[in-house]
């Protein structure tokens, strides 16, 4: 189920910067004060968000958990972008891309760390399925700590298709696999990515591996065999930022001269 309302100081915080209007009302737990709450209030009010003061445990009851920390804020549209209005973001924005693709993640705290990684990494957009798969809840924009506020979050009936259309759109599909025929290190990811990572326990289904032009893996010194989802999707995140970030200074450089 998609969240019809987010809870958290800092994932309120987030959506109200947002540059799309996400919020249309606020409810704030009694007794709660700071210069976190204050920087809120005052955004509510340039947003003109109604913003309203309830016992606690009313905001317990409407959360259905005492973390929200007193605060609670209701969606004025759906946690998800459709497909069609990624397109054009991603032939406007930046080259070389990168999209994140998550195949049955279906752990909330590891769904939101991956959006706070990717959003940070510079990722144009978050891919996910419509089955066998968590989705957007108050948990995940929580674990994400308000990240999920600033990056396109599309849910799809059929990953397999939507990869075929990223391949379309000039992407290479990039697997995280544990058998992978190259090193993470080995690779140049001068190119639009859309990185594919699997599922906690099972990695990538083997329909969508096929799909992938190249199967990565992370080398590993120790006796762990793997990673956690969350971990692996942001090694692989910050090593890509790190090669396309230097590939952008090294072009400006040229351009320079």
């Amino acid at each position: 189920m998609s969240a019809e309302f987010i809870y958290g100081i800092h994932p309120v915080l987030e959506a109200l910067k947002a540059e799309r209007p996400i919020l249309q009302k606020i409810a704030l737990a009694e007794g709660r004060g700071g210069p976190p709450l204050h920087a809120l209030r005052q955004l509510a009010q340039e947003k003109k968000i109604p913003l309203r003061v309830y016992p606690r445990q009313v905001l317990d009851r409407w959360a259905r958990t005492e973390h929200h920390q007193g605060v609670i804020g209701w969606r004025s549209q759906s946690a998800y972008t459709p497909l069609e209005d990624l397109w054009p973001s991603i032939r406007s924005g930046p080259r070389p891309s990168l999209i994140l693709i998550l195949d049955g993640i279906e752990d909330p705290q590891n769904f939101g760390s991956l959006i706070r990684t990717a959003e940070a990494g510079g990722a144009q957009g978050i891919l996910i399925p419509k089955d066998r798969a968590v989705g957007v809840t108050p948990a995940v924009i929580k674990a994400s700590a308000g990240a999920a506020a600033h990056i396109p979050l599309v849910r799809v009936t059929n990953l397999a298709h939507t990869l075929e259309d990223l391949k379309k759109e000039g992407f290479w599909i990039v697997g995280a696999d544990a058998r992978g025929e190259k090193s993470l290190y080995e690779m140049t990811f001068d190119m639009n990515v859309g990185l594919v990572i699997g599922s906690e326990g099972k990695g990538i289904r083997p329909l969508l591996l096929r799909k992938c032009d190249f199967r990565v893996s992370i080398p590993m010194k120790g006796k762990t065999s793997s990673l956690n989802a969350a971990v692996a999707g942001a090694i692989i995140l910050f090593e890509i930022l790190r090669q396309q970030l230097q590939m952008r200074n090294a072009e400006f450089g040229m351009r320079k001269l």
